[in-house]
Parts: structure tokens; sequence; C-alpha cells
């Protein structure tokens, strides 16, 4: 008997991808086939054993009509793409997990009448799932409020979290180790799932300026773009730092565990492997975000007491090392931090979600 069918669309950042990745990997147990759809960009963080179907998209908004077109044919050819794709594998339910490449996607789904499930990780509502809500029969969010839900929402709110892989969890049940005295300190830095120029411009010099003492007890894993390397790489080692660099990390889970400190964008998966891990971070939200919505995410954590938000206008190398050694120089602090932002954990996002999408397939068979 054939495995039942779900397409999980999502856009081409971490953020997107890695919360659709965990719901599929619960639908694979579940006895259920998950198909991907994603655009170039997202396609080369799927796992090669899943099933993946790469699609054209875009973001309509351009400053020139020729461009927002050209954008907007980019869109149709998606549409197209995604209706083949569910002729031939015949879904049961689209899930939508944000960004332009879901909307091709949730759009052919709806021309079908397929039902259709929306995921927002943010703390402020992407514009993409803005323009889906109308169309979705649930919109599953991270957090208790958020941001931008219209007040005439037709789709059932249910609060899920952002779905991240047992691995991060298991962390934070296992708890936190601050830095001992005189023993190492371990700093975990990633600019998000692109990179960040400025993680590899501002990062590095602000951990030049540390004492020579701190920097002797430094243990880094730095993730920076690819043609930042060999210079980051360089800039430690003429500072005796003890540090790998790397322009993507493919076992985050195990660098999160070993981290005392992490100093990170404040996208949701970010911010959601740190609430699951335990892990105390200054958060750098990127600020060209759509409609601020990293900000929004950092603010939650940091009201918590869970990190330090950091605006990017602020985060000068001077003031960056002075944060950081001071708050090496505290266990206290960064150990409470620790404590403070499990409480945002939400270990079970992942099976809701795939709960519910399997409850939404089976109300839709039985009527």
């Amino acid at each position: 008997m054939a495995k039942p069918v779900v397409i999980l669309a999502a856009g081409g950042t971490g953020g997107h991808i890695f919360p659709a990745l965990s719901v599929g990997e619960v639908l694979i147990k579940a006895g259920w086939k998950p198909v991907f759809m994603t655009d170039a960009r997202g396609r080369h963080m799927i796992p090669d054993e899943y099933s993946c179907v790469t699609i054209s998209a875009a973001s309509p908004f351009a400053a020139s009509l020729r461009m927002r077109l050209w954008r907007l044919s980019r869109l149709g050819l998606g549409f197209m793409m995604s209706a083949l794709t569910i002729l031939i594998r015949r879904p049961k339910a689209v899930i939508g997990f944000g960004g332009y490449p879901a909307v091709a996607p949730v759009l052919a789904a709806r021309g079908f009448r397929l039902p259709v499930m929306l995921h927002e990780q943010n703390a402020s509502m992407g514009r993409a799932n803005q323009f889906l809500a109308k169309r979705a029969k649930i919109l599953a969010t991270s957090w208790p409020v958020t941001k931008g839900i219209a007040q005439d929402k037709s789709a059932q709110i249910v609060v899920t979290g952002t779905p991240v892989r047992a691995a991060f969890h298991q962390i934070g049940q296992d708890g936190y180790n601050p830095p001992q005295e005189n023993g190492p300190v371990r700093l975990l830095i990633v600019g998000g799932s692109l990179g960040a120029s400025i993680f590899g411009d501002t990062v590095p010099e602000a951990i030049s300026r540390l004492p020579d003492a701190l920097k002797k007890r430094l243990k880094l894993v730095h993730q920076v773009r690819a043609e930042q390397t060999e210079a980051v790489r360089e800039r430690y080692q003429n500072n005796g730092i003890d540090a790998v660099i790397t322009p993507f990390i493919k076992d985050m889970a195990t660098e999160m565990r070993q981290a005392h400190l992490v100093i990170c964008r404040a996208g949701a998966s970010s911010v959601a492997e740190l609430a699951a891990a335990g892990r105390p971070a200054l958060l750098v939200p990127y600020p060209n975000a759509m409609d601020d919505h990293q900000t929004a995410n950092a603010k939650v954590i940091h009201d918590i007491g869970g990190g330090w938000l950091t605006p990017e206008v602020e985060m000068s190398a001077g003031s960056l090392a002075g944060k950081i050694a001071a708050l090496t120089a505290d266990p206290a602090k960064l150990t409470i931090a620790a404590t403070n932002v499990l409480q945002l954990a939400k270990p079970e996002a992942a099976h809701e979600l795939a709960e519910l999408v399997m409850t939404m397939t089976e109300r839709r068979a039985a009527s």
C-alpha cells in the first residue's frame, strides 16, 4: 500500500527549512511520505535521502515595474510546477512554512481543494504567510502573541512552537555547564544560515580586543561567509586564538552542546534551537529582515532573561568585546540565562504539527 503524501513547502533559508525537516522526520516515522518543495537555495539544505522538488520563486516586491513583472513570472512558473507536482504525487495536504517559495504550492493546493496548514516561526508574521492565511484551515504559530495576524482570520489558530530536532532538546535536558575558573571558554558564532558579513568583520575585531588571559582560554567555532574564511582564520591565528572557521556548520547540535555562549542572528530556527538547548546568547537581529521580525524574536528571549538583544547598529567591536568579557567572567549570569531560555522550549512542536496535519486529512476524508 502506498504511503500517504504530504507536501512541505518552505522558503530558502534555514528558518523555514529546518522546521519543515523536523516535521518531515515525524511524518516518516508515522508512515507518511513527505515531499519538500523549495527554491534553489533551500534545496541545498534538504538531505539527499528526502524527496524534494525545486521550484521557481521570488518576492513580488521590487522598485521597478520590469523587475516586479519578472518576479511575478517566476511565481507563475512556480505555480505551474507546483500544480504538476500535485497532479503526479497526489498529496493529502500541504503545509506551508513561510517564505515566497511556499506561496505557489499553497495556491496550487487550494486550486485542487486540498487542505492547507501554515506554520509561522516568527513573532511577527511574514508577508507570505499573511497573504496565504485566508487560504489555510489551520495557522500554527510559535509564540502566544504573533504580530500581523488579521482580525478577520478564518483559520484555526494553534500555538505549537517552532519544531527543532530532538538532539537540541536532549542538550537542554542534559543541562548547562558554565565555564570553569581558568578553564576553556567556548564560543559559538553563527551569522545565520546564509552567513552575515558583519559577523566576519566586527566579531573577529572584538575578539582581538579581549584581554590576553581570556584569549588564551577561548575555543571558537565561527561560521562566516566562504569569501571571508581565510581572512578570519588568519586574524585569529595572529591573535593566538584556537578557532574553527567554516562557511557552514553541518552538525549544529554538537557545536551548541559544547558552547558556553552563542553569538548569532535571531532567526526563528536559531531562537528555537537556543531555547531547546538552553544556551545563553548575544542576539544580533538582521536589520533588513521583513517587518523586522528578528528583533521581535530576540525581544522574546531578552524579556525572559534568556539572552541579550544587541541591535546591529550598536554592535561596535569595542562594545561587543566588553559584553563578551563581562559575560564570560560571570558564570552565574550565564547559568541563569541558560535556565530562563529553557522556558521557551517546545519539545512536542514537531509532533503537534504532524498530528494536526494528519487529523486535518482524516477529517477531510471522513467528510
